[in-house]
């Protein structure tokens, strides 16, 4: 599977409209697999920053690596065996191995929304309605209680890395959610001195992308 669209053929689902952008402007990858990322592929990325290069707890799924992810979500012998009536299709993973999913069939939705399939239990968070709010909504956390040893981002250069980070993802948000962005990063002491707290965040999270189901959790296992 070298496509998205040969992917979308085999499994009868599609991705959305902005993952096919982001994927023809090769904006998902980190670059290949690397003992030595940190140095040999992390500095060519801090001058134009990929899809969600500072968010925590997310690393891309490979383009060749969506249809396997795929496969395993959906197997008849998955130790947490699919819903049927649930169409959930991978494209990044948490460092836990918990996998962001399009759902595809969403009942009541104009766009597939962003859920967290967790791989420990049957439970499966709503997190966006679309991909957009999902980007703005990583973006936001990124910054939540601030520590340099477990983020990208460094404390030396925080404000160049956020404004380059949000230079390359303007084009893919709305003007209200670069607003807030904007308002959001500039407030480097704060951000610096880990004066960003999860309720602040989730207040901005709710103000510009919040509905009706975000947050909401299912069950996604077979009875």
């Amino acid at each position: 599977m070298h496509t998205l669209a040969e992917i979308e053929r085999t499994i009868g689902q599609t991705f959305p409209p902005l993952f096919h952008q982001l994927d023809a402007a090769d904006q998902l990858s980190w670059g290949a697999p690397h003992p030595q990322w940190s140095s040999v592929h992390f500095p060519r990325l801090q001058a134009a920053p990929p899809v969600l290069l500072y968010a925590q707890e997310y690393e891309p799924l490979p383009r060749e690596q969506l249809h396997p992810a795929w496969e395993a979500l959906t197997a008849e012998d998955h130790y947490n065996p699919l819903r049927e009536d649930l169409h959930l299709l991978p494209f990044a993973q948490t460092g836990a191995g918990d996998h962001y999913c399009f759902w595809t069939n969403a009942p009541g939705m104009a766009e597939a929304p962003v859920v967290l399939v967790w791989h420990d239990d049957d439970r499966a968070d709503v997190l966006a309605a679309n991909l957009q709010d999902f980007l703005f909504r990583k973006m936001v956390e990124a910054v939540v209680a601030f520590d340099p040893s477990y983020s990208l981002l460094s404390s030396a250069a925080l404000a160049a890395e956020l404004q380059a980070w949000l230079g390359t993802h303007r084009q893919w948000l709305r003007a209200d959610q670069i607003a807030a962005l904007e308002a959001l990063f500039a407030r480097t002491d704060d951000i610096a001195n880990a004066r960003i707290d999860e309720a602040e965040a989730q207040a901005i999270v709710q103000a510009i992308i919040g509905f009706e189901r975000l947050d909401a959790s299912f069950a996604y296992v077979r009875d």
